[in-house]
Protein backbone atom coordinates (compact mmCIF):
# COMPACT_ATOMS: atom_id res chain seq x y z
CA UNK A 1 0.00 0.00 0.00
CA UNK A 2 1.36 3.45 -0.62
CA UNK A 3 2.27 5.71 2.22
CA UNK A 4 -0.19 8.52 2.45
CA UNK A 5 1.36 12.03 1.99
CA UNK A 6 2.00 14.03 4.81
CA UNK A 7 -0.64 17.23 5.80
CA UNK A 8 2.40 19.91 4.93
CA UNK A 9 2.94 18.37 1.56
CA UNK A 10 -1.17 18.08 1.05
CA UNK A 11 -1.13 22.33 2.31
CA UNK A 12 1.37 22.47 -0.63
CA UNK A 13 -0.33 21.00 -3.48
CA UNK A 14 -3.99 23.07 -2.11
CA UNK A 15 -1.90 26.52 -2.44
CA UNK A 16 0.23 26.01 -5.32
CA UNK A 17 -0.63 28.70 -8.41
CA UNK A 18 -0.11 26.85 -11.44
CA UNK A 19 -1.07 30.42 -13.17
CA UNK A 20 2.29 32.20 -11.20
CA UNK A 21 3.78 33.76 -14.00
CA UNK A 22 7.50 32.52 -11.62
CA UNK A 23 6.38 29.48 -10.96
CA UNK A 24 7.16 26.21 -12.03
CA UNK A 25 4.71 23.77 -14.16
CA UNK A 26 2.59 21.45 -12.58
CA UNK A 27 4.47 18.82 -14.34
CA UNK A 28 7.04 20.21 -12.79
CA UNK A 29 5.81 20.85 -9.22
CA UNK A 30 4.55 17.15 -8.79
CA UNK A 31 7.73 16.31 -10.32
CA UNK A 32 9.99 18.18 -6.98
CA UNK A 33 7.09 16.33 -4.64
CA UNK A 34 7.66 12.77 -5.48
CA UNK A 35 4.01 12.73 -6.65
CA UNK A 36 1.75 11.88 -9.69
CA UNK A 37 -0.36 14.05 -11.41
CA UNK A 38 -3.82 12.13 -10.87
CA UNK A 39 -2.77 12.69 -6.88
CA UNK A 40 -2.01 16.40 -7.27
CA UNK A 41 -5.51 17.12 -9.15
CA UNK A 42 -7.35 14.77 -6.35
CA UNK A 43 -6.19 16.50 -3.64
CA UNK A 44 -6.90 19.79 -4.61
CA UNK A 45 -10.43 18.34 -6.22
CA UNK A 46 -11.04 17.28 -2.17
CA UNK A 47 -9.54 20.59 -0.79
CA UNK A 48 -12.44 22.73 -2.66
CA UNK A 49 -14.96 20.21 -1.42
CA UNK A 50 -14.01 19.27 1.81
CA UNK A 51 -11.80 22.15 2.91
CA UNK A 52 -9.13 21.10 5.65
CA UNK A 53 -10.32 17.69 5.94
CA UNK A 54 -8.51 17.43 2.97
CA UNK A 55 -4.78 17.51 4.61
CA UNK A 56 -5.67 14.29 6.23
CA UNK A 57 -6.24 10.88 4.72
CA UNK A 58 -9.31 8.93 4.58
CA UNK A 59 -9.93 6.44 6.73
CA UNK A 60 -8.95 3.32 5.67
CA UNK A 61 -11.80 1.31 7.88
CA UNK A 62 -14.22 -0.80 6.31
CA UNK A 63 -17.57 0.04 5.84
CA UNK A 64 -19.20 -2.26 6.74
CA UNK A 65 -16.91 -4.24 9.33
CA UNK A 66 -17.12 -8.29 9.70
CA UNK A 67 -20.05 -9.03 11.93
CA UNK A 68 -18.96 -11.86 15.06
CA UNK A 69 -22.02 -14.55 14.85
CA UNK A 70 -22.61 -16.48 18.04
CA UNK A 71 -22.86 -20.14 18.32
CA UNK A 72 -26.64 -20.25 17.92
CA UNK A 73 -25.98 -19.20 13.77
CA UNK A 74 -23.63 -22.03 13.80
CA UNK A 75 -26.21 -24.17 15.04
CA UNK A 76 -28.54 -22.97 12.89
CA UNK A 77 -26.18 -23.44 9.66
CA UNK A 78 -25.34 -27.00 10.06
CA UNK A 79 -28.71 -27.99 11.07
CA UNK A 80 -30.00 -26.47 7.32
CA UNK A 81 -26.75 -28.07 5.63
CA UNK A 82 -27.64 -31.57 7.30
CA UNK A 83 -31.43 -31.25 6.52
CA UNK A 84 -30.67 -30.63 2.68
CA UNK A 85 -28.13 -33.51 2.78
CA UNK A 86 -30.52 -36.21 4.11
CA UNK A 87 -33.36 -35.07 1.84
CA UNK A 88 -31.24 -35.01 -1.44
CA UNK A 89 -31.27 -30.98 -1.94
CA UNK A 90 -28.16 -28.37 -2.38
CA UNK A 91 -26.14 -27.75 0.51
CA UNK A 92 -23.55 -25.07 -0.48
CA UNK A 93 -23.62 -21.68 1.44
CA UNK A 94 -26.25 -20.26 -1.33
CA UNK A 95 -28.66 -22.78 -1.16
CA UNK A 96 -28.29 -22.51 3.17
CA UNK A 97 -28.87 -19.18 2.91
CA UNK A 98 -32.01 -19.75 0.55
CA UNK A 99 -33.66 -22.01 3.01
CA UNK A 100 -32.76 -20.38 6.24
CA UNK A 101 -34.19 -17.10 4.63
CA UNK A 102 -37.50 -19.10 3.71
CA UNK A 103 -38.42 -20.75 6.29
CA UNK A 104 -37.46 -17.95 8.89
CA UNK A 105 -34.69 -20.31 10.69
CA UNK A 106 -31.97 -17.20 10.72
CA UNK A 107 -33.20 -13.94 12.52
CA UNK A 108 -31.96 -10.84 12.39
CA UNK A 109 -29.27 -9.92 10.97
CA UNK A 110 -29.49 -12.55 8.21
CA UNK A 111 -25.66 -14.03 7.95
CA UNK A 112 -24.41 -13.37 4.55
CA UNK A 113 -23.83 -15.85 2.15
CA UNK A 114 -19.84 -15.64 2.69
CA UNK A 115 -20.43 -15.50 6.53
CA UNK A 116 -22.31 -19.42 5.58
CA UNK A 117 -19.36 -20.84 3.89
CA UNK A 118 -16.50 -19.51 6.90
CA UNK A 119 -18.93 -21.20 9.28
CA UNK A 120 -18.92 -24.09 7.04
CA UNK A 121 -15.06 -24.04 6.30
CA UNK A 122 -14.54 -23.90 10.15
CA UNK A 123 -16.83 -26.20 11.33
CA UNK A 124 -14.99 -28.63 7.98
CA UNK A 125 -18.13 -29.26 6.43
CA UNK A 126 -16.75 -28.40 3.01
CA UNK A 127 -16.64 -30.82 0.25
CA UNK A 128 -13.55 -30.13 -1.90
CA UNK A 129 -14.25 -29.77 -5.49
CA UNK A 130 -11.49 -28.78 -7.64
CA UNK A 131 -13.08 -29.71 -10.85
CA UNK A 132 -15.54 -26.68 -10.24
CA UNK A 133 -14.97 -23.77 -12.28
CA UNK A 134 -15.94 -20.02 -11.52
CA UNK A 135 -19.57 -19.61 -13.10
CA UNK A 136 -17.79 -16.37 -14.92
CA UNK A 137 -16.40 -19.39 -16.82
CA UNK A 138 -19.68 -20.29 -18.06
CA UNK A 139 -21.11 -18.63 -20.79
CA UNK A 140 -25.04 -18.79 -20.47
CA UNK A 141 -26.94 -19.53 -23.57
CA UNK A 142 -31.19 -19.83 -23.22
CA UNK A 143 -33.40 -19.04 -25.22
CA UNK A 144 -35.53 -15.73 -24.33
CA UNK A 145 -39.46 -16.68 -23.48
CA UNK A 146 -41.05 -19.79 -22.47
CA UNK A 147 -42.04 -22.64 -24.41
CA UNK A 148 -39.54 -21.16 -27.28
CA UNK A 149 -37.89 -24.93 -26.69
CA UNK A 150 -38.09 -27.78 -24.78
CA UNK A 151 -35.04 -30.40 -23.72
CA UNK A 152 -35.38 -33.56 -23.52
CA UNK A 153 -32.94 -36.52 -21.96
CA UNK A 154 -32.87 -39.71 -20.83
CA UNK A 155 -30.80 -41.42 -18.06
CA UNK A 156 -30.55 -45.09 -16.65
CA UNK A 157 -31.67 -45.56 -12.95
CA UNK A 158 -30.94 -48.37 -10.85
CA UNK A 159 -33.85 -49.19 -8.05
CA UNK A 160 -32.93 -49.69 -4.72
CA UNK A 161 -34.38 -53.72 -4.71
CA UNK A 162 -32.46 -57.20 -4.35
CA UNK A 163 -31.48 -57.49 -8.40
CA UNK A 164 -30.55 -53.33 -8.90
CA UNK A 165 -33.38 -53.22 -11.78
CA UNK A 166 -32.27 -50.45 -14.44
CA UNK A 167 -35.19 -48.20 -15.78
CA UNK A 168 -35.25 -45.36 -17.76
CA UNK A 169 -35.90 -41.60 -16.25
CA UNK A 170 -37.02 -39.44 -19.25
CA UNK A 171 -36.47 -35.76 -18.22
CA UNK A 172 -38.60 -32.66 -19.95
CA UNK A 173 -37.57 -29.02 -19.20
CA UNK A 174 -38.17 -25.88 -20.74
CA UNK A 175 -35.01 -24.23 -22.11
CA UNK A 176 -35.64 -20.64 -20.98
CA UNK A 177 -37.39 -20.68 -17.36
CA UNK A 178 -35.75 -24.43 -16.47
CA UNK A 179 -39.33 -25.53 -15.55
CA UNK A 180 -40.32 -29.08 -15.09
CA UNK A 181 -42.39 -29.83 -17.74
CA UNK A 182 -42.89 -33.31 -17.42
CA UNK A 183 -40.44 -35.85 -16.27
CA UNK A 184 -41.48 -39.38 -16.03
CA UNK A 185 -39.76 -43.32 -16.17
CA UNK A 186 -40.18 -45.62 -17.70
CA UNK A 187 -39.17 -50.08 -17.37
CA UNK A 188 -37.65 -50.53 -20.69
CA UNK A 189 -34.79 -49.01 -22.32
CA UNK A 190 -34.34 -45.64 -23.67
CA UNK A 191 -36.70 -46.35 -26.49
CA UNK A 192 -39.10 -43.92 -28.77
CA UNK A 193 -42.59 -45.20 -27.62
CA UNK A 194 -41.66 -44.11 -24.07
CA UNK A 195 -40.20 -40.64 -25.71
CA UNK A 196 -43.57 -40.01 -27.48
CA UNK A 197 -45.57 -41.06 -24.23
CA UNK A 198 -43.83 -38.15 -22.46
CA UNK A 199 -44.24 -35.83 -25.05
CA UNK A 200 -47.61 -36.36 -25.76
CA UNK A 201 -48.37 -36.27 -21.79
CA UNK A 202 -46.52 -32.91 -21.48
CA UNK A 203 -48.52 -31.48 -24.59
CA UNK A 204 -51.34 -32.32 -22.80
CA UNK A 205 -50.70 -30.27 -20.05
CA UNK A 206 -48.99 -27.42 -20.93
CA UNK A 207 -49.07 -27.44 -24.36
CA UNK A 208 -46.91 -27.77 -27.92
CA UNK A 209 -43.60 -25.91 -28.06
CA UNK A 210 -41.78 -24.28 -31.36
CA UNK A 211 -38.41 -26.88 -30.87
CA UNK A 212 -37.62 -29.58 -28.95
CA UNK A 213 -33.61 -30.34 -28.49
CA UNK A 214 -32.28 -33.78 -27.70
CA UNK A 215 -29.16 -35.73 -28.45
CA UNK A 216 -28.64 -37.78 -31.63
CA UNK A 217 -29.62 -40.98 -30.08
CA UNK A 218 -32.43 -43.39 -31.86
CA UNK A 219 -34.79 -43.05 -29.60
CA UNK A 220 -35.11 -39.19 -30.06
CA UNK A 221 -33.18 -37.49 -33.22
CA UNK A 222 -31.39 -39.17 -36.11
CA UNK A 223 -31.29 -36.51 -38.24
CA UNK A 224 -27.88 -35.83 -38.31
CA UNK A 225 -27.44 -39.59 -39.18
CA UNK A 226 -29.45 -39.02 -42.70
CA UNK A 227 -33.18 -40.94 -40.90
CA UNK A 228 -36.09 -39.32 -39.74
CA UNK A 229 -37.08 -40.89 -36.83
CA UNK A 230 -40.73 -41.83 -35.29
CA UNK A 231 -39.98 -39.35 -32.69
CA UNK A 232 -39.25 -36.14 -35.11
CA UNK A 233 -42.63 -38.01 -36.74
CA UNK A 234 -44.36 -36.96 -33.89
CA UNK A 235 -42.73 -33.49 -33.27
CA UNK A 236 -43.34 -32.26 -36.54
CA UNK A 237 -47.45 -33.68 -36.80
CA UNK A 238 -47.84 -31.06 -33.55
CA UNK A 239 -46.05 -28.05 -35.09
CA UNK A 240 -42.91 -28.83 -33.16
CA UNK A 241 -39.36 -28.93 -34.66
CA UNK A 242 -36.67 -31.62 -33.20
CA UNK A 243 -33.02 -30.26 -33.44
CA UNK A 244 -30.06 -31.92 -31.77
CA UNK A 245 -26.80 -30.87 -30.93
CA UNK A 246 -23.82 -31.44 -33.12
CA UNK A 247 -22.45 -34.90 -33.10
CA UNK A 248 -19.33 -35.34 -30.19
CA UNK A 249 -20.52 -32.53 -29.16
CA UNK A 250 -21.75 -32.87 -25.36
CA UNK A 251 -22.04 -28.94 -24.35
CA UNK A 252 -24.95 -28.38 -26.10
CA UNK A 253 -26.98 -30.75 -24.16
CA UNK A 254 -24.86 -29.62 -21.15
CA UNK A 255 -27.52 -27.48 -19.03
CA UNK A 256 -29.53 -30.65 -18.89
CA UNK A 257 -26.40 -32.37 -16.81
CA UNK A 258 -26.21 -30.77 -13.89
CA UNK A 259 -30.65 -31.32 -13.13
CA UNK A 260 -29.78 -34.70 -13.68
CA UNK A 261 -27.12 -34.89 -11.15
CA UNK A 262 -30.21 -33.00 -8.90
CA UNK A 263 -32.39 -35.48 -9.74
CA UNK A 264 -29.71 -38.67 -8.78
CA UNK A 265 -28.65 -36.80 -5.65
CA UNK A 266 -32.56 -36.21 -4.87
CA UNK A 267 -33.28 -40.71 -5.41
CA UNK A 268 -30.64 -41.57 -4.06
CA UNK A 269 -31.55 -39.79 -0.53
CA UNK A 270 -34.52 -41.61 -1.16
CA UNK A 271 -33.60 -44.92 -2.22
CA UNK A 272 -36.49 -46.09 -4.20
CA UNK A 273 -37.39 -49.69 -4.57
CA UNK A 274 -40.32 -50.07 -7.29
CA UNK A 275 -41.11 -48.45 -9.72
CA UNK A 276 -44.38 -46.86 -8.49
CA UNK A 277 -41.99 -45.70 -5.65
CA UNK A 278 -40.09 -43.96 -8.01
CA UNK A 279 -42.54 -42.76 -9.97
CA UNK A 280 -44.41 -40.77 -6.78
CA UNK A 281 -40.75 -39.54 -5.69
CA UNK A 282 -40.47 -38.12 -8.76
CA UNK A 283 -43.70 -36.17 -8.84
CA UNK A 284 -42.73 -35.07 -5.62
CA UNK A 285 -39.59 -33.55 -7.07
CA UNK A 286 -40.95 -31.70 -10.18
CA UNK A 287 -43.39 -30.20 -7.40
CA UNK A 288 -39.97 -29.03 -4.85
CA UNK A 289 -38.29 -28.37 -8.30
CA UNK A 290 -40.68 -26.37 -9.46
CA UNK A 291 -41.92 -24.07 -6.97
CA UNK A 292 -39.54 -24.08 -3.54
CA UNK A 293 -36.05 -24.58 -5.14
CA UNK A 294 -34.16 -21.64 -5.97
CA UNK A 295 -32.18 -21.88 -9.45
CA UNK A 296 -29.04 -20.14 -8.76
CA UNK A 297 -28.87 -19.74 -12.73
CA UNK A 298 -32.57 -18.07 -12.89
CA UNK A 299 -32.40 -14.27 -13.06
CA UNK A 300 -32.81 -13.26 -9.48
CA UNK A 301 -32.71 -17.11 -8.00
CA UNK A 302 -36.01 -17.66 -9.11
CA UNK A 303 -37.36 -20.51 -8.15
CA UNK A 304 -38.51 -22.19 -12.12
CA UNK A 305 -42.01 -21.88 -11.51
CA UNK A 306 -42.16 -18.19 -10.47
CA UNK A 307 -39.81 -17.66 -13.79
CA UNK A 308 -42.36 -20.15 -15.65
CA UNK A 309 -45.36 -17.73 -14.58
CA UNK A 310 -43.56 -14.88 -14.92
CA UNK A 311 -41.52 -15.15 -18.49
CA UNK A 312 -43.52 -14.62 -21.91
CA UNK A 313 -44.95 -17.90 -23.77
CA UNK A 314 -44.36 -18.51 -26.96
CA UNK A 315 -45.87 -21.64 -28.25
CA UNK A 316 -45.61 -23.30 -31.50
CA UNK A 317 -48.96 -22.50 -33.28
CA UNK A 318 -49.62 -26.79 -33.92
CA UNK A 319 -49.07 -26.39 -38.06
CA UNK A 320 -48.04 -29.45 -38.97
CA UNK A 321 -44.54 -29.43 -40.44
CA UNK A 322 -44.58 -31.71 -43.78
CA UNK A 323 -42.19 -34.99 -43.61
CA UNK A 324 -40.86 -34.37 -47.19
CA UNK A 325 -39.19 -31.38 -44.81
CA UNK A 326 -37.48 -33.71 -42.03
CA UNK A 327 -36.73 -35.96 -44.79
CA UNK A 328 -34.88 -33.26 -46.80
CA UNK A 329 -33.21 -31.71 -43.64
CA UNK A 330 -31.54 -35.37 -43.02
CA UNK A 331 -30.82 -35.53 -46.39
CA UNK A 332 -29.13 -32.58 -46.01
CA UNK A 333 -26.97 -33.58 -43.12
CA UNK A 334 -26.22 -36.98 -45.09
CA UNK A 335 -24.70 -35.03 -48.23
CA UNK A 336 -22.80 -33.28 -45.97
CA UNK A 337 -21.01 -35.88 -44.13
CA UNK A 338 -20.26 -37.93 -47.39
CA UNK A 339 -18.58 -34.72 -49.25
CA UNK A 340 -16.86 -34.08 -46.05
CA UNK A 341 -15.34 -37.81 -45.81
CA UNK A 342 -15.11 -38.23 -49.60
CA UNK A 343 -12.48 -34.92 -49.50
CA UNK A 344 -10.75 -37.09 -46.91
CA UNK A 345 -10.70 -40.12 -48.54
CA UNK A 346 -8.73 -41.66 -51.47
CA UNK A 347 -9.96 -41.32 -55.05
CA UNK A 348 -10.85 -45.18 -55.03
CA UNK A 349 -12.84 -44.70 -52.17
CA UNK A 350 -15.64 -42.05 -52.72
CA UNK A 351 -17.89 -44.53 -54.93
CA UNK A 352 -17.72 -46.92 -51.67
CA UNK A 353 -18.99 -43.99 -49.02
CA UNK A 354 -21.86 -43.12 -51.79
CA UNK A 355 -23.09 -46.53 -50.54
CA UNK A 356 -23.30 -46.23 -47.33
CA UNK A 357 -26.35 -44.02 -47.33
CA UNK A 358 -28.54 -45.21 -44.16
CA UNK A 359 -31.90 -47.85 -44.09
CA UNK A 360 -35.19 -45.99 -43.97
CA UNK A 361 -36.43 -46.40 -40.82
CA UNK A 362 -39.07 -48.19 -39.58
CA UNK A 363 -42.51 -46.98 -39.35
CA UNK A 364 -42.91 -46.99 -36.08
CA UNK A 365 -40.02 -47.04 -33.22
CA UNK A 366 -39.04 -50.24 -31.77
CA UNK A 367 -39.57 -51.04 -27.87
CA UNK A 368 -36.07 -52.89 -26.75
CA UNK A 369 -37.44 -56.52 -25.19
CA UNK A 370 -36.44 -57.97 -22.14
CA UNK A 371 -36.49 -55.05 -19.48
CA UNK A 372 -33.33 -54.97 -19.41
CA UNK A 373 -30.89 -51.71 -20.67
CA UNK A 374 -27.98 -52.03 -23.25
CA UNK A 375 -24.47 -51.86 -21.42
CA UNK A 376 -22.68 -49.10 -21.39
CA UNK A 377 -21.01 -47.94 -24.75
CA UNK A 378 -17.69 -48.48 -26.14
CA UNK A 379 -16.09 -45.39 -26.10
CA UNK A 380 -17.64 -44.92 -22.41
CA UNK A 381 -14.82 -44.77 -20.36
CA UNK A 382 -15.01 -44.82 -16.83
CA UNK A 383 -11.58 -43.83 -14.12
CA UNK A 384 -11.07 -44.96 -10.30
CA UNK A 385 -9.18 -43.43 -7.98
CA UNK A 386 -8.04 -46.70 -7.38
CA UNK A 387 -6.66 -47.06 -10.79
CA UNK A 388 -6.39 -43.56 -12.20
CA UNK A 389 -5.62 -44.72 -15.80
CA UNK A 390 -7.06 -45.53 -19.92
CA UNK A 391 -5.61 -47.93 -22.29
CA UNK A 392 -4.93 -46.58 -25.99
CA UNK A 393 -3.62 -48.70 -28.72
CA UNK A 394 -2.06 -51.12 -26.47
CA UNK A 395 -0.50 -48.43 -24.24
CA UNK A 396 -1.56 -47.87 -20.40
CA UNK A 397 -1.57 -43.78 -19.47
CA UNK A 398 -1.39 -42.87 -15.74
CA UNK A 399 -3.60 -39.72 -15.78
CA UNK A 400 -4.24 -37.53 -12.38
CA UNK A 401 -6.40 -39.57 -9.47
CA UNK A 402 -8.48 -36.26 -9.23
CA UNK A 403 -10.12 -37.03 -12.64
CA UNK A 404 -11.84 -40.12 -11.36
CA UNK A 405 -15.06 -40.25 -12.88
CA UNK A 406 -16.70 -41.11 -16.33
CA UNK A 407 -15.99 -40.20 -19.88
CA UNK A 408 -16.99 -39.83 -23.18
CA UNK A 409 -13.77 -40.73 -25.21
CA UNK A 410 -13.84 -39.12 -29.23
CA UNK A 411 -11.10 -39.88 -31.16
CA UNK A 412 -10.15 -39.11 -34.62
CA UNK A 413 -7.02 -39.05 -36.64
CA UNK A 414 -4.55 -36.28 -35.13
CA UNK A 415 -6.73 -35.98 -31.60
CA UNK A 416 -7.57 -37.58 -28.18
CA UNK A 417 -10.04 -36.11 -26.25
CA UNK A 418 -12.17 -37.49 -23.18
CA UNK A 419 -14.93 -35.52 -22.18
CA UNK A 420 -16.95 -35.45 -18.42
CA UNK A 421 -20.43 -36.95 -19.32
CA UNK A 422 -21.93 -34.92 -16.18
CA UNK A 423 -20.80 -31.35 -17.40
CA UNK A 424 -19.31 -32.02 -21.19
CA UNK A 425 -16.24 -30.47 -20.26
CA UNK A 426 -13.21 -31.44 -22.10
CA UNK A 427 -11.18 -33.10 -19.18
CA UNK A 428 -7.93 -34.80 -21.32
CA UNK A 429 -6.79 -34.29 -24.27
CA UNK A 430 -3.52 -35.21 -26.81
CA UNK A 431 -2.40 -35.16 -30.48
CA UNK A 432 -2.53 -38.33 -32.49
CA UNK A 433 -0.08 -40.06 -33.25
CA UNK A 434 0.56 -40.56 -29.85
CA UNK A 435 4.55 -39.82 -29.66
CA UNK A 436 5.95 -39.95 -25.98
CA UNK A 437 9.49 -38.92 -25.19
CA UNK A 438 10.50 -42.32 -24.36
CA UNK A 439 7.93 -45.31 -25.27
CA UNK A 440 7.20 -47.80 -22.64
CA UNK A 441 3.96 -49.64 -22.43
CA UNK A 442 3.10 -47.90 -19.16
CA UNK A 443 4.13 -43.70 -18.91
CA UNK A 444 2.44 -41.05 -17.28
CA UNK A 445 0.29 -38.21 -19.64
CA UNK A 446 2.71 -35.62 -18.50
CA UNK A 447 5.24 -37.08 -21.05
CA UNK A 448 2.95 -37.01 -24.42
CA UNK A 449 3.60 -34.63 -26.32
CA UNK A 450 1.18 -31.86 -26.58
CA UNK A 451 -1.13 -33.52 -23.55
CA UNK A 452 -3.37 -31.42 -21.24
CA UNK A 453 -5.51 -32.14 -18.35
CA UNK A 454 -8.80 -30.62 -16.59
CA UNK A 455 -7.55 -28.07 -13.56
CA UNK A 456 -4.18 -28.64 -14.67
CA UNK A 457 -1.86 -28.46 -11.60
CA UNK A 458 1.22 -26.60 -10.75
CA UNK A 459 3.42 -29.64 -10.37
CA UNK A 460 1.65 -31.76 -13.39
CA UNK A 461 2.68 -28.58 -15.22
CA UNK A 462 6.01 -28.27 -14.21
CA UNK A 463 6.67 -32.15 -14.72
CA UNK A 464 5.44 -31.46 -18.18
CA UNK A 465 7.72 -29.08 -18.96
CA UNK A 466 10.79 -29.82 -17.46
CA UNK A 467 10.51 -33.50 -18.84
CA UNK A 468 9.91 -31.88 -22.03
CA UNK A 469 12.76 -29.62 -21.89
CA UNK A 470 15.27 -32.62 -21.30
CA UNK A 471 13.54 -34.87 -23.90
CA UNK A 472 11.71 -33.02 -26.65
CA UNK A 473 13.68 -29.84 -26.87
CA UNK A 474 11.61 -28.66 -29.71
CA UNK A 475 8.15 -29.41 -28.25
CA UNK A 476 9.18 -27.37 -24.63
Amino acid sequence: MPKSLTPSVRRQIAEFDPLSADGPSVSEFCQRLGISRPSFYNIRRRFLQEGNKALNPRSSAPKNPVRTFDQNTTNIVLRIRTRLEKEGWDSGPKSIWFAGIDTGEFGQPVPSVATIARILSAAGAVKANPRKRPRTAWPRFARSAAMEMWQLDALEYRLADETGTKVTIYQLLDDSTRFDVGTRCCPDPENGTDAIATLRAAFTDHGVPRELLSDNGRAFNQARHGIVSGTERFLADHGCLGISGRGYHPQTQGKNEPSHQTLRRFLEANAPASLEGLTTLIADFRNYYNYRRRHQALPGAMTPGQAWEAAEHRPSDRTPISHKELQARADSYRDKTLAQRAAAAPDGDIQDLTRATPAAPETEPRVPTGGRLRDAAADLIVVTRGNPQIYFQGLKIMIPSNLAGTYQMISTENDYSMFDTTTGIESIYFPLPIRPAVTRHIFPLWQVSGARVRDQKPDWTDKQRTYMKKNNPEES
